[in-house]
């Protein structure tokens, strides 16, 4: 299998693997909807998402010193057309009690060898020594590998038409 997989916090001289595999997802992603125009999210990543002091906590998957994936996730507010709309909150004092899982992705090589199972347990570790309530996810359907690992984490599903919405009550 591969010698010894590390599961911990994302670090800024992770990046440019990071975005590696950020640019593999969008060829992926691109080839499944040729139809659809993707914009992408390289600039999202350098300069908002894996920026040092905001919201959003990423974990990567580490295999002999090479990333082959990620999960990143944020405190929520149970609406994401608010969460969009900031990148730190305005009092320290105030935390969400929920726990979004924004995204995960592992290389093509390295799929299905239990991977994204470690980062969502890593996360939902954190999240709950962290004291969020719950931890949760909204998956499309036709992302059945995603499904399968967050299901087997013992989430429950709530069916929203074309994607479904799967918790994990941590108190």
């Amino acid at each position: 299998m591969f010698s010894e997989l590390i599961i911990r916090e994302y670090k800024p001289e992770d990046l440019d693997q990071i975005l590696e595999l950020v640019r593999e997802l969008e060829a992926e992603l691109a080839e499944r909807f040729p139809e659809v125009q993707l914009i992408s999210s390289i600039d999202h990543y350098k300069n908002r998402y894996l920026v040092s002091g905001n919201k959003y906590k990423t974990f990567v998957a580490e295999i002999d010193g090479k990333i082959v994936g990620y999960l990143m996730g944020y405190p929520s507010t149970g609406a994401l057309e608010v969460d969009n709309m900031y990148d730190i909150f305005p009092s320290p004092s105030w935390k969400p009690k929920e726990f979004f899982l924004q995204i995960t992705f592992v290389s093509k090589p390295y799929r299905n060898r239990g991977i994204s199972r470690r980062l969502h347990e890593k996360v939902i570790e954190y999240a709950r020594d962290q004291g969020y309530e719950e931890i949760y996810a909204c998956i499309a359907k036709w992302n059945l590998p995603e499904i399968k690992v967050v299901s087997s984490l013992k989430f429950e599903m709530k069916d929203l038409g074309h994607r479904y919405r799967l918790t994990l009550k941590l108190r």
